[in-house]
């Protein structure tokens, strides 16, 4: 249901690309959630598959990745919703089709994977304003105008918002911050450097904690994150951790990929002992 050009065009032409570089293709759709998930796992299961490829959003890719976690069959993730962070990542092609051409010529790479509450995740775990935006998202609004959607939702709560402190539980120290983001890569809301020190594969998590408060303080760091110029404020702060807890306020919702997450705070963050493994390029 991702995105908002999931014609059988298109699908055709990423079957046509993946036949074309030697893959002999089974189609399978999703129907709700959790079904690429499962699909995922069944389609591993036997063990005579070379990959599995997921066409959809990161909300997609990251449900099938979890199908995935920890078996050698890697996932062939191919762009299919609204930002497709997960491709900036990877350093991956944004049409689904030269995606697909991409993937046929990769070796599969190990890729850390994080778990909020237990919950698999690929690329960030956050709350502050993005998780409160998130859960009270139009899903109406972000189907027809996409990333255009959800920034005209960002800009209603961002008026309103009152920016409560986020306490972060990390190295036995607690720390508060209005906005607490743990990243599984540098890239976040689209081709933006949130935290640039970040690698899928380094066995760690990186925590970018924003300290500053009220509308002007979070309108200017936005502003920086799009040049890179957050990292020289004296606001933001950057840890690498394997582990971290996000604590008060109860109940403040999760954004985690992107989308809203059915737990609430206090929640666990960890790195999964299993690596994913995903056709990427290398480095």
């Amino acid at each position: 249901m991702a995105g908002q050009d999931r014609t059988s065009r298109t699908v055709d032409g990423v079957l046509a690309a993946l036949r074309r570089g030697g893959f002999s293709v089974e189609v399978a759709a999703t129907r709700g959630p959790g079904d690429a998930t499962r699909l995922a796992r069944e389609a591993a299961a036997p063990g005579d598959l070379e990959v599995v490829f997921a066409l959809g959003g990161d909300g997609t890719l990251r449900e099938a990745a979890t199908g995935l976690l920890g078996s050698p069959v890697p996932l062939g993730p191919l762009p299919g919703g609204t930002t497709n962070v997960l491709h900036y990542g990877l350093g991956l092609p944004h049409e689904p089709e030269a995606a697909a051409t991409a993937l046929c010529r990769l070796d599969a790479r190990p890729m850390d994977v994080g778990l909020c509450g237990g919950t698999p995740f690929l690329m960030m775990a956050s709350a502050g304003l993005d998780s409160h935006v998130m859960s009270h998202l139009d899903g109406n609004l972000k189907d027809t105008f996409g990333v255009a959607g959800v920034l005209l939702e960002g800009i209603g709560h961002w008026l309103v918002y009152d920016y409560p402190e986020v306490a972060i539980e990390v190295d036995g120290r607690t720390l508060g911050a209005s906005l607490a983001i743990v990243a599984n890569i540098p890239f976040y809301g689209g081709p933006f450097r949130m935290a640039p020190l970040a690698r899928i594969d380094d066995r760690c998590l990186d925590v970018v904690l924003f300290h500053g408060r009220g509308r002007r303080a979070m309108l200017s760091f936005v502003m920086d994150v799009m040049t890179d110029a957050h990292v020289h404020r004296q606001d933001v702060e950057f840890i690498r951790v394997q582990h971290v807890r996000l604590g008060a306020p109860r109940g403040m919702p999760i954004q985690v990929d992107g989308d809203a997450f059915g737990q609430t705070l206090p929640v666990t963050i960890d790195l999964s002992s299993d690596q994913l493994m995903v056709l990427a390029p290398p480095g």
